[in-house]
C-alpha cells in the first residue's frame, strides 16, 4: 500500500493524551498490555496487530506520527520494521500499538481486538513483561517502571482451594466438579465451560500448575467431542467418553492439589 496522508480515519490523534501516552479517556472501556520490543516492531508484534484486525474486521491500520498527528494507511501485516516514537491503530479505533522508545511498546483496544492480538490474556502478558523488565532493567532502566505501573489484576492461581469463588475459573471448576459426578448432561457441560471459559480468557484470569494442566486437558477433551448431532466419528468422543475423561482429569488434579472443593484464594 502506498504511504500518503489518510483522510478517512477519523482523529487518530484521539487515542492519545497531551503527554504522548494513551488517553485515559479512550482506554476507559479496553483493555491495555506492555509487551516487549526491541528498537522497531518486530515480527510477532506486526502479527499481533494483524489478528486484532482480523477480529475487529478492519481491512488496513493507520499510523500516525505522534509529533505531528499527520496520519497513513498501512497494510494489516505492515507494522514490522517501524521504529519509534509511533503509533499504530485500526482505522475504528478500536485497537491500538503505541511504541514510545526501543525496550517495550503498549497494545490496547477493545476486548474483540485484544482476545486476538494478545491470545494469551491480558494478565499474563503483563506477568511476562513483568519477568522481562527484571530481566533487562540494566539494559532499559524504565521496564521496571513501566511494569510496575501496569501489573496483573489478578494473581495466578495453583489449585482449585486457591481460586477466587467469584471467578470464570471457579464456574469451570464448578462445572468440571459437577460433570464428573454425573450431575448435568454432556451438551450442557461443554456449552457452559467454553462460555466460562472465554470469560476467563476476556478478564485476564490466571492459573498455574498444577492447575493449568486440568483445564488444559479438559478444553483438549472438549475438542474430541462429538456434540453435532448424528454418528460418532472415528476418533471423536461420545457423552460417556467425554464424562469419564473428565472424571479422571478432576480425580488427578484433587490428588495433586488436595483438593476437593472450590472456592477460597489460599
Amino acid at each position: 500500500m502506498t504511504e500518503r496522508p489518510s483522510a478517512g480515519a477519523g482523529d487518530p490523534t484521539a487515542v492519545l493524551g497531551a503527554d504522548g501516552a494513551l488517553a485515559p479517556s479512550w482506554l476507559r472501556d479496553r483493555q491495555l498490555a506492555p509487551v516487549p520490543m526491541g528498537s522497531a516492531v518486530d515480527a510477532p508484534s506486526a502479527r499481533r496487530l494483524a489478528a486484532g484486525c482480523r477480529a475487529v474486521g478492519a481491512s488496513h491500520l493507520v499510523r500516525v506520527d505522534p509529533a505531528t498527528g499527520a496520519a497513513f494507511p498501512l497494510d494489516v501485516g505492515g507494522a514490522a520494521g517501524l521504529t519509534p516514537p509511533c503509533l499504530v491503530l485500526t482505522p475504528g479505533r478500536e485497537g491500538a500499538l503505541l511504541f514510545p522508545g526501543p525496550g517495550h511498546a503498549f497494545v490496547a483496544g477493545t476486548a474483540p481486538f485484544m482476545a486476538a492480538a494478545v491470545a494469551e490474556g491480558t494478565d499474563a502478558a503483563r506477568a511476562r513483561f513483568a519477568r522481562y523488565a527484571r530481566a533487562l532493567s540494566d539494559r532499559w532502566p524504565r521496564l521496571s517502571e513501566v511494569a510496575a505501573a501496569h501489573p496483573p489484576r489478578h494473581r495466578a492461581w495453583a489449585g482449585p482451594q486457591d481460586v477466587d469463588p467469584a471467578s470464570a475459573v471457579a464456574r469451570m471448576l464448578t462445572l468440571i466438579r459437577g460433570f464428573a459426578r454425573g450431575g448435568c448432561p454432556a451438551a450442557e457441560f461443554a456449552a457452559g465451560w467454553r462460555e466460562a471459559h472465554r470469560a476467563a480468557r476476556r478478564d485476564g484470569e490466571r492459573t498455574v500448575e498444577p492447575l493449568t494442566g486440568l483445564l488444559d486437558r479438559v478444553f483438549m477433551l472438549l475438542e474430541d467431542y462429538a456434540d453435532a448431532p448424528g454418528p460418532v466419528e472415528p476418533g471423536e468422543l461420545d457423552d460417556a467418553a467425554l464424562r469419564a475423561g473428565v472424571a479422571e482429569a478432576w480425580r488427578h488434579i484433587t490428588r495433586a492439589s488436595g483438593a476437593g472443593t472450590t472456592g477460597g484464594r489460599g
